[in-house]
């Protein structure tokens, strides 16, 4: 299989079926998702099979297929050891935090972005704008997709959304009280998403896109490379692709019957 990161191959093969957790013979490891994240992975089906409760190494899992065959998988040591040397290797980050990274946007100008018929305006720290633009100028109403109420607090340990900003690497505010919608009579409502963009250059904030997953409930993505300077919002470093190698594993009177077959073909 091609090299892939862990976490769209090994989790994606999870979350399918195709894998699914076995009882561990070996060391029982925690599934860190910022370091599936961070690593790059390739997996390797190996058709010499293994007799199943032998290995006592801490690196090696049993997984099983959804066919219930088991495989005895070898991690490799980047991954048993990946975490402890990030943390000896990183010095602890000592730069403004989050919000003062972004507090210049207050001063900035407003960020704008068309999409098909409406135009959306962003203004840090305070409002988020729709209107239909012709000829340079607003036509028609102008309508607000919400007002600034709060921004994700970082140092909340218990906040909801705290694996989901640090794994997908962004900070978020949110703003309410918009005007109503037609739809359901309800206050249009926002969420902002500021993502690193080390390419954008100084004072390079953009709106990236915009989406509606909901009927008048927005979520605005602006890159900036503002962020980029906060380790929890950088983007992670690339790793050369590390290989977990397979085997089947087969119960002891199986793998017997196994070595007796090979000794006749032979």
């Amino acid at each position: 299989m091609a090299a892939e990161t862990l976490l769209s191959s090994l989790l994606g093969l999870l979350l399918l079926g195709l894998l699914l957790p076995a009882s561990l013979t070996g060391g029982v490891g925690s599934l860190n998702l910022e370091e599936l994240s961070e690593m790059r992975y390739g997996i390797e089906i190996l058709p010499l099979p293994v007799m199943g409760g032998q290995s006592q190494s801490s690196d090696v899992v049993i997984v099983s297929s959804k066919y219930k065959q088991r495989y005895e998988c070898r991690l490799p040591a980047g991954a048993i050891h990946f975490q402890r040397e990030r943390e000896e290797e990183t010095p602890a980050y000592q730069g403004p935090g989050i919000p003062e990274l972004l507090s210049p946007m207050r001063d900035a100008p407003c960020l704008l972005k068309t999409k098909d018929w409406w135009t959306y305006e962003f203004c840090y720290g305070r409002h988020i704008q729709q209107y239909h633009m012709e000829d340079s100028e607003i036509k028609g109403e102008v309508l607000y997709l919400g007002y600034y109420q709060s921004a994700f607090d970082w140092d909340d340990e218990t906040a909801k959304a705290s694996k989901q900003h640090r794994l997908k690497r962004y900070h978020s505010q949110t703003y309410g009280n918009g005007s109503k919608c037609d739809l359901n009579g309800r206050p249009r409502e926002a969420e902002v998403r500021f993502l690193c963009d080390e390419g954008a250059g100084i004072s390079g904030d953009y709106i990236d896109r915009v989406d509606e997953p909901l009927s008048c409930s927005y979520v605005l993505t602006i890159r900036t490379p503002r962020l980029c300077p906060h380790p929890l919002l950088r983007p992670p470093p690339s790793a050369a692709p590390q290989a977990i190698l397979c085997h089947p594993s087969l119960q002891p009177e199986e793998y017997m019957a196994y070595v007796q077959r090979q000794a006749v073909w032979r």
